[in-house]
């Protein structure tokens, strides 16, 4: 799914490398938020803090949410070094938006994917560097902010279909948002990609959706587990 440089045309990756930079701008400000919200907890409390954009009980303060933060973004860069080459398109791989946006609310999940994104692109060459605003559209704006919206509009009737359902949402739609850009660039043709692009990704998004919940479930036991 990681798009390299060369595949899109100048305006369209420019144009979403712009909207790109508006977003990482506006989700930044608001985890400084919930980091500053933490900042001023004290040490001990375990009750849940919401500020409108993520509610956190794994942390009890600033430099232990950053540190989940991070946790989570190593977790993710290494589940997507592993690619399955499309013939016809890019590549198939998981996304880990959701297991992001869930974790810690959709800005950070935003700002967790972006960052994984760039250090791919910057030090290992796995997507491109002109093409990293389609990349961050894509994984990252599609894949982690929009998909917390379907977790949380059906988490408070059933958990596991919330989490199933954001993570098919995220996966597909993402992979048909890149296979939409490589079309309207005329680098691949949509309904010769399609086929394979979407029913790789169909299996993509089952194991996706495993992968959530699992890392989900060792988070919360984890923090569990410190708070005795």
């Amino acid at each position: 799914m990681h798009i390299p440089d060369g595949f899109l045309n100048s305006s369209l990756s420019g144009g979403l490398l712009a909207g790109a930079l508006g977003m990482l701008g506006f989700c930044l400000s608001r985890v400084l938020q919930t980091a500053t919200t933490f900042a001023n907890v004290p040490a001990g409390n375990n009750s849940n803090i919401s500020n409108g954009v993520c509610t956190n009980a794994l942390s009890n303060n600033a430099g232990k949410y950053f540190q989940k933060l991070t946790i989570a973004a190593l977790w993710i860069f290494a589940f997507q070094m592993f690619n399955i080459p499309i013939q016809s398109a890019t590549s198939a791989h998981l996304v880990g938006g959701v297991f992001a946006a869930v974790l810690a609310g959709p800005s950070a999940g935003f700002l967790i994917i972006s960052s994984v994104l760039a250090v791919q692109s910057l030090f290992f060459a796995d997507g491109g560097i002109l093409s990293l605003g389609a990349n961050i559209f894509n994984m990252a704006f599609v894949g982690s902010f929009l998909s917390y919206y379907i977790y949380k509009a059906l988490s408070g009737k059933n958990y596991h279909l919330a989490i199933l359902s954001a993570c098919f949402f995220s996966v597909l739609t993402a992979a048909l948002s890149c296979l939409t850009e490589l079309s309207i660039s005329k680098t691949v043709s949509f309904t010769t990609a399609f086929k394979d692009m979407m029913s790789l990704h169909l299996i993509v998004a089952s194991l996706e959706t495993v992968v959530t919940v699992a890392l989900l479930k060792a988070f919360k036991n984890l923090a569990e587990s410190k708070n005795e």
